[in-house]
């Protein structure tokens, strides 16, 4: 079975590593769906960029997507108003309106050819059985998006669940790369630049400036779009503060073909928590589905294979004559109160993350905000996404709960005995944590049957790292960082790779 995302088949252009000093207008550091909208947007308005990518561009988490585009937030619509009242609930929906709006617009105007299609999205009760009040729950939901100017209806039944439901008109779907593709086209040129294999090493001031891999970069203005934010000009002490109001979840993905006519092209996910999400995809002989949730804290799966188990036995009951062809898994990072940290958090540095499962819309969103930010135009969900909110819009709870994790985990790791085995038993693309000559290594021996080491110890916060079967990756269950089974650094928070350690001496 595959298990990379479907996008990946989709090549981009590829770009040069940075190798000189520069001098540009704004430095957007990640070259994801957010920075690249980012220097694509600011491009436009007349700004110089330099696009900084530690990777290869679009291929990390905005390739992990689901890429349903849509304004109906993770957060219940009624929880939004009760939370935070009807005005700046509707604010939020119509952020996410406006982002799709702009994907559209941008996906003309750049004549790509990314499959958008205008679709309608179904919110509905579990196939598996109703919670007591749901449908009371979901009607609410239908009359105040109504009242808030949402085109939206409450049905009996549903397509494809069979369940009470909302139908939601106005949401969207396209391909993530070919997008992303055209939007790259446009952006190096007339003293603008992308770079590929570019690491990120810090952002200085007095004046501006940003260095990455041994050369300088003078700007005015730092855009951070990675999925997780680096440090850039802000303390260790104020960056690990703000890190630990994000909660990294992995999501799980399933792709299956199904007969022709099967369901209607549309946006599907229930009420559960973690809930569960279809998107339909029309081919000229088949339908596509992707299927996903299961969502697990990063680090904390038990078994990496068992959520995927438990999506097949649901796609199976629902749709018996699916045929699944492949699996992958991305993450989402949540906030205390379900909204977004989007602006400024230094002086002339923005960031923007927490977009929970609304990563397309939101990343959008955020990339709007960063140019009118740099351009110093002003915004209408500035104030209302902030970063230096307070009290997290009553999300203080949900930040304790979060945040318990740490000490936790950091402990128990720490007391736990490594994994037993031998080295001699760990099989080709496996990896493990164990104990050799007294010292706890993550070991990973790669399918050539070479055996690399390094310590299990995560840069971030110390926290060991676990070995996840499913993706090939080192996680850490303490605030999700990844690693590459190298230990080199998948995602954040943590930005140095895992310490390499000698194979010398060490039995095979």
């Amino acid at each position: 079975m595959e298990t990379h995302p479907l996008w990946l088949e989709h090549p981009l252009p590829a770009f040069p590593s940075l190798d000189r000093d520069l001098e540009v207008d704004v430095v957007v550091v990640g070259a994801g769906l957010t920075g690249v909208t980012t220097a694509y947007l600011l491009k436009q308005a007349g700004r110089r960029v330099a696009l900084l990518e530690r990777g290869s561009v679009a291929s990390a988490d905005t390739a992990r997507t689901t890429a349903h585009l849509t304004y109906v937030t993770d957060q219940r619509l009624y929880h939004l108003v009760d939370k935070f009242g009807k005005d700046a609930a509707r604010s939020f929906w119509e952020a996410g309106a406006a982002a799709i709006d702009e994907i559209s617009r941008l996906a003309e105007e750049t004549s790509s050819e990314c499959d958008f299609r205008w679709v309608t999205g179904y919110l509905h009760e579990p196939i598996d059985g109703g919670v007591r009040g749901e449908t009371e729950r979901l009607q609410k939901d239908a009359a105040l998006a109504r009242e808030l100017g949402f085109e939206s209806q409450y049905l009996e039944s549903v397509p494809y669940a069979m369940r009470p439901g909302v139908q939601f008109r106005g949401q969207a779907k396209f391909h993530p790369r070919k997008y992303l593709g055209s939007l790259l086209g446009k952006i190096p040129g007339g003293g603008s630049h992308a770079f590929e294999n570019t690491n990120f090493e810090s952002a200085e001031e007095k004046p501006l400036s940003v260095e990455a891999n041994g050369h300088r970069i003078r700007c005015t203005h730092v855009v951070i779009a990675t999925h997780n934010p680096l440090m850039g000009k802000k303390s260790v002490v104020g960056s690990t503060l703000f890190q630990t109001k994000l909660a990294l979840y992995t999501s799980y993905v399933l792709g299956a073909k199904l007969p022709r006519g099967k369901l209607p092209e549309a946006l599907f996910w229930d009420t559960n928590d973690p809930y569960q999400y279809l998107r339909i995809e029309d081919y000229p002989d088949h339908q596509y589905a992707i299927f996903g949730g299961g969502d697990v804290k990063t680090g904390q799966e038990q078994d990496a294979h068992e959520p995927f188990s438990i999506l097949e036995k649901a796609l199976s009951r629902v749709l018996p004559d699916a045929v699944i062809d492949r699996r992958w898994m991305g993450q989402v990072v949540e906030t205390p109160d379900g909204l977004p940290f989007i602006g400024q958090n230094a002086e002339h540095q923005f960031i923007a993350t927490g977009f929970c499962g609304n990563g397309f819309t939101l990343g959008t969103l955020a990339a709007m905000m960063a140019r009118d930010w740099c351009v110093g135009r002003s915004n209408p969900w500035a104030d209302l996404l902030r970063i230096d909110r307070r009290p997290y819009h009553g999300g203080l709870w949900q930040y304790a709960k979060e945040n318990v994790d740490y000490p936790y985990y950091l402990l128990r790791d720490r007391l736990a005995g490594a994994e037993s085995g031998r080295l001699k038993d760990l099989r080709p693309g496996e990896g493990r944590v164990m104990k050799l000559d007294g010292t706890k290594v993550a070991a990973f021996r790669s399918d050539d049957g070479n055996i690399s080491f390094c310590s299990p110890v995560c840069t971030h916060l110390k926290c060991l790292v676990h070995w996840n079967a499913a993706d090939r990756t080192w996680d850490c269950p303490c605030h999700g960082s990844r690693f590459h089974p190298d230990g080199a650094v998948l995602s954040g928070p943590a930005e140095g790779p895992l310490e390499k350690l000698p194979s010398e001496g060490r039995a095979k």
